[in-house]
C-alpha cells in the first residue's frame, strides 16, 4: 500500500484502542482501519480486529496492558515515552475485512431498517395524533347514525304492522254508487214528507202536492170548449207538452 493511504496517529490515540478506550478520537482511528464510517455499535465489532491489526504492526502493543484501576492518561504518556509520540499506520486490508464486512453491512441494512420503521412509526403517530380533536365528534356522529338507524328500523316494522292491518280490510269496504243514489233519494223524500207535515194549517200547498188532496177539492166549473166526450184525458196540443195514458200526466 502506498504512503499516500497511511495516516499518522498520536500514540494515546493508538493506546485508547489497546486499552478498550472510547472517545471521538478512538472512533476516528477506528473508522480509518475499517475504511467505512461506524455506528457505535459498529465500532465495538471492529475494535478487537484493528487491535490484532495494530499487534500485527508493532508487536511491542502486546505488552503494553491496560489495568482499570491506573489512570489512562498516566499509564498513555509512560508507554508513550518508550514507543514514540506519534504512529504512522495504514488501514486493514480488504482481505482481512472481508469477514468484518459482512457482519459490518448486515448490521448497517438493520439498523437502517429499524431507522425506516421508527419513522414509519412516528409518522403514524403524528397522524393519530393529529385526529385525536375529532375522536370525540366521530363518536357524536357515530351514536347519532345509531340513533338514526333505531328509529329507521322501528320505522320500517310500524308501516309493516300498518300495511297488516289494510290487508285485513281488503274486499270488505266495496262503493256501490247506485245504493249510495238511492239512499240520497230517500232522504231527499223523507226530507220533504216531513217538510209538508209540518206547514201551517191553510197555507198554500206547492206545486205537485199529493194527488189525494187535489181530489178532496169541489170539481170546478168546465171551461168553455171542453169536450167531456173526450173521458177527461188531456189533449196533445194541452199545457206544456204531450201527456197520455203512457206519460207521467204532467207533460213536462
Amino acid at each position: 500500500m502506498s504512503e499516500e493511504a497511511r495516516r499518522v496517529f498520536k500514540m494515546e490515540t493508538i493506546l485508547g484502542v489497546i486499552a478498550g478506550k472510547s472517545g471521538a478520537d478512538v472512533a476516528d482511528l477506528l473508522g480509518y482501519l475499517a475504511q467505512r464510517e461506524l455506528s457505535a455499535e459498529e465500532l465495538g465489532a471492529v475494535a478487537p480486529i484493528a487491535k490484532g491489526w495494530l499487534y500485527s504492526l508493532e508487536p511491542r502493543f502486546m505488552s503494553c496492558e491496560y489495568s482499570e484501576n491506573v489512570v489512562f492518561e498516566e499509564w498513555a504518556q509512560k508507554q508513550a515515552a518508550a514507543l514514540g509520540d506519534n504512529v504512522s499506520i495504514e488501514p486493514i486490508p480488504a482481505a482481512e475485512m472481508a469477514g468484518i464486512s459482512v457482519v459490518l453491512d448486515k448490521m448497517a441494512d438493520a439498523k437502517a431498517t429499524t431507522a425506516a420503521q421508527a419513522a414509519d412509526v412516528a409518522d403514524l403517530k403524528a397522524k393519530v395524533e393529529a385526529l385525536a380533536p375529532f375522536e370525540a365528534k366521530a363518536a357524536t356522529l357515530e351514536k347519532q347514525v345509531a340513533d338514526l338507524t333505531e328509529k329507521l328500523e322501528k320505522a320500517k316494522a310500524d308501516l309493516a304492522a300498518a300495511q297488516k292491518d289494510l290487508k285485513a280490510f281488503d274486499g270488505k269496504v266495496a262503493i256501490n254508487e247506485k245504493e249510495i243514489e238511492s239512499s240520497v233519494k230517500d232522504m231527499v223524500s223523507k226530507g220533504l214528507k216531513e217538510a209538508l207535515a209540518n206547514l201551517p194549517v191553510g197555507a198554500a200547498a206547492p206545486a205537485g202536492a199529493v194527488a189525494g188532496d187535489a181530489a178532496a177539492a169541489p170539481a170546478a166549473a168546465e171551461p168553455a170548449g171542453f169536450d167531456d166526450a173526450s173521458g177527461g184525458d188531456v189533449p196533445d196540443t194541452f199545457g206544456f207538452g204531450a201527456s197520455g195514458a203512457g206519460d207521467d200526466g204532467f207533460g213536462f
